[in-house]
């Protein structure tokens, strides 16, 4: 059951509070409160840390899990191949975007937009005398929230201006690109504090320590800081820690199984708002749902296709059969094709493709298993699973293959292997076979969940996968696609910061 944690009643007056830089000029509704009224109670900030989750979910805007964000964050890989529609998604998946990107250019703002709203908790909360035990779990989770943004931020844009104070003064705006290191480091300091004062357990929807380290030892997986990455995710496989694999995969992208003992953090996916499914999810009418299941769907059910599986990818899905001689259970739960008993929205895969029987198609956070079709207004209330345990058991994998520890390393990977119906791994104990075991079962466990492009980037493959993926749309590809680049209006606005390397 869903748990109604993103309220709405609130958010016009809270965004008229808790804007962005880039929002410096809007004018104040004197109907609504100003920061004087505001900040008084424990209710009051509550409602402002509901606040900071809402530019996450933005749908046309860039929000990191709204229905263009998650686009942007698999449109790069070697996975899917995108269609010629929606431009701004196209040329980034084509290596032909600029810094005029309205796409990036709102994920930019989304998260700086957080970034102030986080601040604001924080400083405003230094100034009252609330119980040791509340200011604790506002800083806490403001901690977190915080830590999260400035990773995406540094994942994504790289080296990028360091914004740790909200501030309505212009004098405060220029500021100069602060480098990647620094602002994982402060992410780092901002989720090892926050571990420290959040809770073991906490209503969905809402961090917990464990949420803290899963992305703690993340950061620390890409600074291949592998003694501390181990160090932060080996704790959560262990009490009094109760996170497992759950036993069927497929209950990690369903409604019915949300918020369940593999989900270390998620973002609530609700019906609840309006009837606006392109709002920002701060206004009145917005709904607090996503369109993405419709914008992968065929057209025979509905759907917007604006994307199919690579050949590449299912070359890696179909690597492999189990110990019952099937198909891989990740790849049919991910991937609808011609093979037998394969169903697609409830019906034979060959009677809803009899036209096009050898073509692929997402089932990944679709609703293929509960409806016949997609409906129209294109609403979806499967939450999107922002950490998943069996993201800590590889990432652990990778620390201890790194450390050298291969048979341990090989353990963690069994754990996926087993959970997937697959044998242990049989292959050659040696760091380079046991290295590119990891990278297939993390390509097969992650499918458009917003991983691969940045594995590949940082495992150095990224251009040789997409070489060998599409040579014409690598044709384009050079390293300053290996982020996005600073937006030109934040270039035109901020006279301290300096163009992205290469752009």
């Amino acid at each position: 059951m869903k748990t109604n944690y993103y309220k709405i009643s609130f958010i016009a007056l809270i965004s008229t509070l808790l804007f962005s830089c880039e929002g410096r000029l809007d004018q104040i509704n004197p109907n609504n409160a100003t920061e004087s009224t505001f900040w008084q109670t424990e209710q009051d900030f509550n409602l402002a840390l509901t606040s900071c989750y809402t530019p996450l979910k933005n749908a046309l805007n860039g929000g990191y899990y709204g229905t263009r964000g998650v686009m942007l964050r698999i449109a790069r890989a070697d996975e899917v191949e995108f269609r010629n529609d929606i431009a701004d998604i196209y040329t980034v998946h084509r290596f032909t975007n600029s810094t005029t990107n309205s796409l990036v250019q709102g994920m930019f703002y989304q998260l700086y937009n957080a970034l102030y709203r986080t601040n604001s908790v924080m400083q405003e909360l230094e100034k009252k005398s609330f119980s040791t035990e509340f200011t604790n779990a506002v800083k806490g989770e403001a901690l977190f929230i915080r830590g999260y943004y400035l990773f995406v931020l540094g994942k994504e844009f790289k080296d990028v201006p360091l914004r740790l104070t909200a501030s309505q003064d212009p004098a405060t705006f220029p500021l100069a690109k602060s480098s990647q290191e620094d602002v994982y480091k402060q992410a780092i300091k901002d989720l090892t504090e926050a571990s420290t004062l959040l809770p073991q357990t906490s209503t969905p929807g809402k961090p917990t320590k464990g949420s803290a380290l899963a992305f703690l030892g993340k950061i620390y997986i890409y600074m291949e800081n592998w003694e501390a990455a181990k160090n932060t995710l080996e704790p959560l496989t262990k009490a009094p820690y109760t996170y497992k694999l759950v036993s069927d995969f497929n209950w990690n992208f369903d409604e019915a199984h949300e918020n369940n003992a593999e989900s270390i953090f998620e973002i609530l996916i609700e019906n609840l708002g309006g009837s606006d499914i392109w709002g920002n999810g701060e206004n009145v009418n917005s709904t607090q749902s996503n369109t993405r299941p419709k914008e992968y769907a065929a057209a025979e059910v509905g759907g917007w296709y604006e994307a199919n599986p690579t050949k590449q990818i299912m070359d890696i899905f179909l690597k492999e059969k189990d110990k019952d001689g099937n198909v891989d259970y990740r790849a049919r739960m991910s991937v609808a094709w011609n093979y037998e008993g394969c169903t697609y929205y409830q019906q034979p895969f060959l009677e809803v493709f009899k036209n096009k029987p050898n073509t692929y198609w997402i089932l990944k956070y679709q609703n293929w298993q509960t409806q016949k079709t997609e409906p129209s207004p294109a609403k979806s209330f499967i939450n999107e699973r922002a950490m998943r345990y069996a993201d800590v058991i590889l990432m652990l994998a990778e620390a201890e293959l790194e450390l050298n520890n291969i048979p341990v390393a090989i353990l963690y990977i069994n754990q996926i292997r087993s959970r997937a119906n697959l044998l242990p791994y049989s292959g050659v104990v040696s760091k380079v076979a046991v290295k590119e075991e990891l990278i297939n079962q993390r390509a097969i466990e992650f499918f458009v969940e917003g991983e691969r492009f940045y594995d590949l980037r940082r495992w150095g493959l990224l251009e040789e996968k997409l070489q060998s993926c599409d040579p014409g749309r690598y044709a384009n590809f050079n390293k300053r696609f290996y982020y996005f680049p600073i937006p030109a209006k934040e270039l035109q606005t901020n006279e301290l910061c300096t163009p992205s390397e290469g752009w």
